[in-house]
């Protein structure tokens, strides 16, 4: 009740201050509204938290609830500005993911790795794809369009489908402190797969161009440029990687202030030479990890930024979430979200089934990749410039799925966690035999 009555508080105080101004932009009003959604997303987290939810959903539901399209106190032009911190907030969540990703657990799940996310791309974009195409007089804007269009908005579907948030898998997994097969096998999927949607986007685009028009050739330049930019950013990963280990060993001060100034150094530098961020990042995390002795320091120094950087990140995606947009398209979203969902829970029981994993893996793996964010937008802002008479109705119902599937991915995550007794939460119940059987003891 005193987090309740704080964060009313909090809310109420700002909003006089705000009104005080007239509502207008002034001075110093960027910072006391960065400090406010701060403060409003640690509250908003900690009462997600005594709910029995993840602290990241406090986050996301605060950030909705201010943000521009619902109550107003963060303006549009606000949660743009604040997206530049975003950039390096998720920058370091790349960091920690790699970090967190060991050689050895590669290895021992490679092959159920493999299996999954072939299943998975096969499965969901095909079943998301055959959705789309049987049910296309239902959606508004496919009506009495030419067959190929179907198939192209279909295709389009089917990429976004596979997409999911490697932001929101790491965040889980740290608050749970989760450890265990079913763990390894979500969060190797995650890194590989961020990979996978990159030249998934360079293939699929370009063939949903040439199917919506078929007098359109297919642009093997925009595959070649996005390999290239692969190689070069985890090459770049790679060096960086070297740096901070090379740092981390010799310098033992500040070495949280200086992980938080690289990752956002990373992004600067990664948009000047054309590379992407996110996986330099998970690069560089991952060598640092593996290939010194650097390793467990890295991953301090970024549990000591987590719990700012997570309430930042999440509280200002929250405000971007354009919630406005569900009443227009939300039986089309919730449609596809639904098909996206089974085809996960379907793809990923076929993959695991293949290379016999265990049954937690085949039961509750597929909840890890429901949320969406960060690539999926992307995509969702290349569909409307690329395709400009349909792409911005396509674009709009791909934001609406990832404002459902961004709130009830978090949850569904913990909950396959604590299932599977991988998250502290349900470890600490476990008796010793137990939790040697899944490899957590000391957890």
């Amino acid at each position: 009740m005193r987090k309740l009555v704080t964060l009313a508080v909090l809310m109420a105080l700002t909003f006089a201050i705000l009104k005080a101004g007239g509502g207008v932009m002034r001075e110093g009003t960027e910072a006391l509204l960065l400090g406010f959604l701060l403060l409003a997303a640690y509250l908003a987290g900690q009462l997600s938290h005594l709910v029995e939810l993840p602290r990241i959903t406090g986050y996301l539901l605060l950030g909705i609830l201010v943000g521009p399209f619902v109550m107003g106190y963060l303006p549009r032009e606000s949660v743009v500005e604040f997206r530049l911190i975003n950039g390096g907030a998720l920058s370091l969540i790349a960091l920690a993911a790699g970090a967190e990703l060991r050689l050895e657990a590669v290895r021992r799940r490679a092959l159920a790795i493999t299996a999954i996310i072939g299943a998975q791309v096969v499965v969901v974009c095909g079943g998301v794809v055959a959705a789309v195409w049987w049910g296309r007089e239902l959606v508004p804007f496919l009506r009495d369009t030419p067959p190929g269009v179907a198939l192209a908005v279909g295709l389009i579907f089917g990429l976004v489908a596979v997409a999911k948030s490697p932001a929101t898998t790491i965040a889980i997994i740290t608050e749970e402190r989760a450890r265990g097969v079913l763990t390894e096998t979500v969060l190797g999927i995650t890194v590989v797969k961020d990979v996978v949607v990159l030249v998934l986007v360079a293939l699929v685009i370009p063939m949903a161009a040439v199917v919506a028009d078929p007098t359109t050739s297919f642009a093997f330049d925009t595959v070649r440029d996005v390999l290239l930019s692969i190689a070069y950013s985890v090459g770049a990963g790679v060096v960086m990687g070297l740096v901070l280990a090379l740092y981390l060993a010799r310098v033992p001060k500040n070495q949280i202030i200086v992980v938080l100034v690289a990752a956002f150094l990373l992004v600067e530098v990664s948009d000047l030479l054309g590379l992407e961020h996110i996986l330099v990042a998970m690069t560089a995390g991952f060598c640092v990890q593996n290939f010194s002795r650097q390793g467990a320091r890295l991953l301090r120094a970024l549990e000591a930024n987590a719990l700012p950087v997570y309430a930042l990140f999440f509280a200002v995606a929250g405000a971007d979430l354009r919630i406005d947009l569900l009443p227009r398209v939300w039986a089309v979203a919730v449609g596809l979200s639904v098909v996206r969902a089974l085809a996960l829970a379907g793809s990923t029981w076929l993959g695991a089934r293949a290379v016999h994993d265990p049954p937690v893996v085949r039961r509750w793996a597929w909840m890890g990749f429901l949320a969406q964010a960060g690539v999926t937008l992307g995509i969702a802002n290349i569909v409307r410039d690329r395709f400009p008479v349909w792409g911005g109705d396509v674009a709009t119902v791909i934001i609406a799925m990832i404002a459902l599937n961004q709130i009830v991915g978090p949850p569904a995550f913990r909950l396959s966690l604590v299932r599977a007794d991988e998250s502290h939460r349900s470890t600490e119940r476990l008796s010793p035999s137990r939790a040697r059987e899944l490899g957590l003891s000391g957890a």
